[in-house]
């Protein structure tokens, strides 16, 4: 299949603060491994669309395979609006630097005019850049882009989960010619997902290093900041 998958992943939103299996896995002695380390976030997920457990997980393991490979380590919260025994005791405190909320919803267009109707996701970086923390996916474009290719929704997902991420931790709207950043994926970008070759450039590795850094930072003089004045 040649033609390109419609399917716009992120949209550089201007926002306001208001509404602010893969067969690879990376290697303890990758390059990436040996040059980033205790580079980790928390993401909490909100499944609106009451995916099944076993399919979220499925999408978190690709997404996590994918951030692995660019150093950063994922700790994933169930934070569903629907969920009330197994929800995190951490869903309900206020977001910290290095925290972030992803959102599968089944159709993210109501969210804002500026989303066409065939966007499967869209991260909320300011106009221009900047630091935010929420990405929204659409299920229904998830499961429609995984039709057009013969491919997994839950990879779908979790390659688009990826896309969101990317985003936010760069502090970037801007997408790549090819690969994992690109603006829409073709049948062959979805191939080499399948064999886990689907992944961020050396460049956007150094730039999501750099933007978790910042973030830990940050957290830490917040903390800190905290505890003197106790």
């Amino acid at each position: 299949m040649k033609r390109v998958l419609r399917a716009s992943l992120a949209l550089g939103l201007i926002l306001t603060s208001e509404f602010g299996g893969f067969s690879q896995i990376a290697a303890a002695g990758s390059p990436a491994s040996a040059r980033l380390r205790n580079l980790q976030i928390k993401v909490r997920v909100d499944n609106r669309v009451d995916m099944p457990s076993d399919g979220m997980s499925k999408a978190e393991e690709v997404a996590t395979q994918i951030l692995r490979h660019a150093g950063v380590q994922v700790l994933w919260l169930d934070c569903s609006s629907t969920v009330t025994t197994a929800r995190s005791q951490f869903c309900d405190d206020p977001l910290e630097s290095t925290d972030f909320m992803l959102n599968f919803v089944e159709e993210i267009r109501p969210l804002s005019p500026k989303v066409s109707g065939d966007t499967l996701g869209f991260a909320m970086v300011p106009d221009g850049g900047g630091q935010a923390n929420r990405a929204y996916i659409s299920n229904h474009r998830a499961h429609i882009v995984a039709g057009d290719a013969d491919a997994s929704p839950e990879m779908v997902l979790g390659i688009a989960a990826a896309h969101e991420l990317g985003h936010l931790l760069m502090g970037l709207q801007e997408h790549s010619r090819s690969g994992l950043m690109r603006s829409q994926w073709d049948a062959k970008d979805l191939q080499r997902a399948e064999k886990g070759d689907l992944r961020f450039t050396d460049d956007q590795v150094r730039q999501i290093a750099s933007g978790v850094r910042a973030r830990i930072a940050q957290q830490n003089t917040a903390q800190g900041e905290a505890l003197v004045s106790h």
